[in-house]
């Protein structure tokens, strides 16, 4: 499976097997935090029926506490596995508590003790909201490009450059009043690395937060761009959407209606998103911010 999957309820042929011993004794130490924790949570896809089964999870703030059993994870084989698991739920954005049970055994209240703290200085460190970018890499270069000579029209007595892929990006963001922390994901097709790849990894602060920016290539790198939207959308609050082209109604259909969402796309009268119920949901004339970009002030647009 190329991208890690969402926490999902238990599969259907499953049957719950009932708490261990340990977990038994964690759970009894939960006091308040039994109403924000959950047990049982599965990852995966459904063709695996559920990848991976955890132990309990808090996904505000994406922590998983997993109970070791030294029967159970003693073995070489199992130690392997174990560690491929831990691989799968980080890349899945989570971080994996690890309790022995010896450690439940001696002392369950100090072990719960130990997650609330963890959790506490999480949810005191989390931002407003978690924001990602999208952007389809094709589609705003041509649009900039296009935009580029509609200004030169409009203004003829003003010179105009180009501004670079990094400059529209902050300028969307403070456009669109973006704050906090924003991850941007550029999808591109590998003809056009060497433009973009000096990008990856990319970071800046602004006023109003951070912005991370990371490259993605691939041949169909469309396919790909809705694929990771959906399969991260647990991960994000808010998602700002950089694109214009009928490959994104199902993955936008599927992510925007548990999430809010801002399309940065072209107007009503030529989106190819016209028929679909993306339409109603919030957007933005994508000449906007690339106007801002160029350095434009609204009445001159």
């Amino acid at each position: 499976m190329k991208y890690a999957g969402q926490p999902r309820s238990a599969p259907g042929w499953y049957r719950p097997r009932g708490e261990s011993y340990i977990e038994a004794e964690f759970s009894k130490e939960l006091g308040a935090l039994a109403a924000t924790i959950e047990q049982e949570s599965w990852f995966g896809d459904k063709g695996k029926h559920g990848r991976y089964r955890v132990d309990f999870i808090l996904k505000d703030a994406r922590l998983i506490i997993e109970l070791d059993g030294h029967n159970y994870h003693s073995t070489p084989e199992q130690l392997e596995k174990d560690a491929i698991r831990q691989r799968y739920l980080t890349r899945a954005g989570y971080s994996v508590i690890c309790f022995t049970g010896r450690e439940i055994n001696r002392n369950a209240a100090a072990c719960v003790e130990d997650v609330r703290t963890i959790y506490r200085e999480r949810m005191q460190r989390k931002p407003a909201k978690y924001r990602v970018m999208y952007l389809d890499y094709k589609f705003i270069t041509h649009e900039i490009n296009t935009a580029h000579n509609f200004f030169k029209k409009l203004h003829p007595g003003r010179k105009f450059c180009i501004p670079k892929l990094e400059s529209f990006i902050f300028s969307a963001i403070e456009w669109l009043h973006e704050k906090s922390f924003v991850t941007v994901f550029i999808f591109h097709n590998p003809d056009d690395e060497l433009e973009v790849n000096h990008l990856n990894g990319f970071a800046k602060e602004f006023s109003a937060g951070e912005v991370r920016i990371n490259t993605v290539s691939e041949e169909m790198y469309s396919l790909e761009l809705g694929e990771h939207m959906v399969s991260y959308s647990h991960l994000y609050d808010q998602f700002l959407v950089v694109a214009d082209d009928p490959v994104y109604i199902a993955p936008l259909l599927h992510v925007l209606p548990n999430s809010s969402g801002k399309l940065l796309r072209r107007g009503n009268h030529n989106t190819r998103y016209a028929g679909t119920d993306l339409v109603k949901y919030h957007w933005q004339d994508i000449y906007y911010p690339i106007g801002h970009a160029f350095g434009l002030e609204l009445h001159e647009m």
